[in-house]
């Protein structure tokens, strides 16, 4: 399931990320995945970031999981306080200039669709 992603302006420079599944606060930053390619090249470059381990391999783009269909992407995990068993991640993608950021979830329900 896809969702846009929103924040809560806590009345400082800062903004909070709001958990797509729940809509509360409580989010913790695990994996972080980044894709890095030139522009419309076939491979990518993808660096994952795992509790400390680092893994990179270059793999075709249009069979990875790069958020972007044509430049960079990155991807970050997240668990929630209040949801159990929701793979929570923020996708964060580079197209012609603009950033577009969505959150990807799978709840369990059968209601959306991972794409």
């Amino acid at each position: 399931m896809k969702k846009e992603v929103r924040v809560d302006n806590l009345n400082t420079d800062l903004s909070n990320l709001i958990c797509p599944a729940c809509d509360e606060p409580y989010l913790h930053q695990g994996i972080i995945e980044v894709y890095n390619r030139h522009e419309d090249d076939e491979l990518v470059r993808c660096t994952v970031v795992d509790h400390g381990n680092v893994f990179s391999q270059t793999t075709p783009n249009k069979t990875s999981n790069n958020p972007s269909a044509r430049r960079q992407g990155l991807v970050i995990h997240f668990e929630c306080e209040h949801c159990e068993d929701v793979d929570l991640k923020l996708r964060i993608a580079q197209h012609k200039g603009y950033t577009f950021m969505d959150w990807e979830y799978d709840d369990g329900n059968d209601t959306g669709s991972k794409s």
